[in-house]
């Protein structure tokens, strides 16, 4: 059953007890016999207990139309002994809402038509003659269990209809994410594999001219293309790695702590952690920092001779800033002008271009702060909408601190 036609359904109940004590008011000064009282309790306590143990019961329930027909015994007994025509009349047209949730038009004609001739049997056991017939009550209150009925069945399958497009949108977006993940695994090997891939195989076309040159020469080329073959090996594992780790089952906060205690246990270099709970990402964006991330460490890693690292995640209004910052060397991030990448890579900063080029594939900005001897921080700012990006910002300059 669905959960929102459950929450309903008790809803519905919780109702029917608030009929209840209505009805038991409207009895005030009436002399009522302990019959009725006793049937009343009966009602009253079956409506409570299918509303406090309904995730136990509907399921019977749902299964078992016959048991919808007991509430309508039940609730035969005080009509005939309160009257139909009494404040009890109410309660009863409950029923044929949650029989309308429940069993959609078989079930809820099937109760429908079980109260319609209760409740004629009550109005025969009243002893109300014809004298005080009227439309109201041969028709007009009869009619109520089917109209009610059918609205519950109604706003069952407006609510089976959202059900379904709550479902396409959850099969749509796996759909997305597996397409996303494609993407993002070839330009992964675009980026690093293949690279090393193409040296490899420069360097082993070269070969064969160097062992006529120089044995020496060629001697060092080989090594080199060992050493080559293992980083690719290294790669294609990181990559293998990487793609089992970075799973949408793990919230965002959750797999920036893991990366960097992992990173930390491996280098020794000991790391703060400030991450916000509950702080998410669209799905391109969340592979985007993460990538930031394994990047903006292994640059410390290589380069920055850190004694320590800090890493904070918190969320920005409708955006998200992954910040990582080093006390290490650091460096002159180069001039205030619009076209920095393209200096940082000239002077070899590539792991830092591809920082930008991330971050700004992911709709977000990218600053950098650095000094000689002052240590390095980046910034990665991305849009934490439900939607993908729709369009490329432009990056902050590095000058900024962000």
């Amino acid at each position: 059953m669905l959960p929102r036609v459950g929450a309903l359904c008790r809803a519905l109940l919780q109702v029917r007890l608030f009929l209840a004590a209505l009805t038991l008011l409207g009895m005030l000064g009436r002399t009522v016999t302990l019959s009725f009282l006793l049937a009343f309790a009966g009602a009253v306590f079956s409506s409570w207990l299918a509303s406090h143990y309904w995730d136990r019961l509907a399921p019977r329930l749902a299964r078992h139309p016959i048991l919808g027909g007991l509430d309508v015994v039940i609730s035969y007994g005080i009509l005939s002994l309160g009257g139909p025509l009494g404040p009890f009349f109410l309660f009863t047209v409950v029923t044929a809402a949650l029989a309308g949730l429940l069993y959609r038009w078989r079930g809820v004609t099937y109760i429908c038509a079980l109260q319609v001739l209760f409740y004629y049997g009550a109005l025969a056991t009243a002893g109300i003659g014809p004298a005080n017939w009227s439309f109201q009550t041969l028709i007009g209150q009869p009619a109520y269990y089917p109209v009610v009925g059918f609205v519950g069945v109604a706003i069952r399958r407006l609510l089976d209809e959202q059900d379904r497009t709550e479902e396409a949108r959850r099969n749509a977006e796996v759909a997305a994410a597996a397409a996303e993940e494609r993407a993002r695994l070839a330009r992964e090997m675009h980026d690093s594999l293949a690279k090393t891939l193409r040296g490899i195989a420069m360097a082993a076309t070269a070969l064969p001219a160097w062992l006529e040159r120089s044995t020496e020469r060629a001697a060092r080329e080989a090594r080199g293309l060992a050493s080559a073959a293992e980083v690719a090996s290294r790669e294609a594992r990181g990559l293998i790695t990487h793609l089992r780790s970075d799973q949408l089952d793990r919230p965002l906060g959750d797999a920036v702590q893991k990366i960097a205690t992992e990173w930390s246990r491996m280098t020794e270099i000991p790391v703060t952690l400030d991450c916000a709970a509950h702080v998410e990402l669209p799905l391109m964006c969340r592979y985007e920092a993460v990538a930031i991330l394994r990047e903006a460490l292994t640059n410390i890693e290589r380069h920055a001779d850190a004694f320590s690292v800090r890493v904070c995640l918190r969320r920005d209004g409708d955006r998200v800033a992954l910040e990582v910052a080093d006390d290490g060397r650091g460096f002159a991030p180069g001039p205030d002008t619009e076209d920095w990448p393209d200096d940082l890579a000239r002077r070899g900063h590539y792991g830092l271009v591809g920082m930008h080029e991330r971050a700004t594939r992911a709709d977000g900005t990218f600053s950098i702060s650095s000094a000689p001897g002052a240590g390095t921080r980046v910034v990665a700012v991305l849009p934490a909408g439900a939607s993908a990006p729709t369009h490329q910002q432009e990056a902050k300059n590095p000058a900024e601190s962000g």
